[in-house]
């Protein structure tokens, strides 16, 4: 939900209040004695329009609030992405760094998935890639189809994996059948979002992100009120507007005699 989608919650939801308060103006007509009746109806309507219109608003609230504060903010995100090697990784890195508000671009791993190996396969690979390819830092296997490399910085992540694909083809006559690049990019807090959005749409996935921005809706959101509080709260303003609409005349009497006061205490 955007912010014109919240700004138009927040206004049917003043609509609801009006449609109490005209209610309310018709006591004259139903009798005083209905008290309870405009009570009833501006504690229901509110609460129903709490929860239809402004429980859904608060959802989005901390991000937008988060991202209006980021705005000004002069702090560093760190996103960390996966990039598939379907794309071109060097020309991924050098266009990705051209955006504006990017700081850096660093990849530091890859992950590859594999035909599935035995123990003696997986420590075979584990042992001699660092020694196939000196740019292979380490190794690790978290599953029997599944290696995560850690690579030297300014290594060209493509040409590894190509490297490596061919000598386990070679050697093993096994295959790899898709591979991810870890990226890790340092960006402006306040282009955050504009940044993002310039990525290519799904050939990479965002898997962390650390600094003000996660940081402000973080603690936007630890001090918002939950919905029942939220519906709870909205059915009150519904029936003191209806208790409003009701005492009308006796509250602008007492507005008019206190602003009568006021002025003669002033002469």
């Amino acid at each position: 939900m955007d912010t014109l989608s919240v700004i138009l919650m927040i206004g049917l939801f003043i609509f609801l209040l009006v449609f109490i308060f005209s209610a309310a103006l018709l006591t004259p007509l139903i009798g005083k004695r209905n008290i309870l009746f405009v009570i009833f109806l501006g504690f229901t309507v509110g609460a129903v329009g709490g929860a239809f219109f402004i429980a859904p608003a608060f959802d989005d609230i901390p991000a937008i609030a988060s991202s209006i504060i980021t705005g000004t903010s002069t702090g560093t995100d760190m996103v960390d992405i996966n990039v598939s090697t379907d794309v071109n990784i060097s020309n991924f890195i050098q266009n990705t760094t051209q955006i504006d508000g990017v700081q850096s671009v660093q990849s530091n791993g890859i992950t590859i998935k594999t035909d599935p190996m035995t123990n003696s396969s997986q420590s075979f690979f584990m042992t001699r890639m660092p020694e196939q390819d000196s740019n292979v830092t380490s190794v690790e296997m978290p599953t029997n189809d599944t290696m995560i490399l850690e690579i030297k910085n300014n290594t060209d992540p493509q040409d590894t994996i190509n490297t490596l694909q061919t000598w386990m083809m070679y050697v093993s006559g096994m295959s790899i059948s898709y591979g991810m690049v870890n990226v890790t990019m340092a960006v402006q807090s306040s282009k955050y979002t504009q940044i993002i959005a310039q990525l290519p749409q799904g050939e990479v996935v965002i898997t962390n992100v650390s600094g003000p921005s996660v940081d402000n809706l973080q603690k936007i959101s630890s001090i918002m009120p939950n919905k029942s509080n939220i519906i709870l709260f909205c059915g009150l303003i519904g029936m003191i507007t209806g208790l409003s609409g009701m005492f009308i005349d006796s509250i602008l009497g007492v507005l008019q005699r206190v602003r009568r006061k006021i002025s003669e205490f002033r002469r």
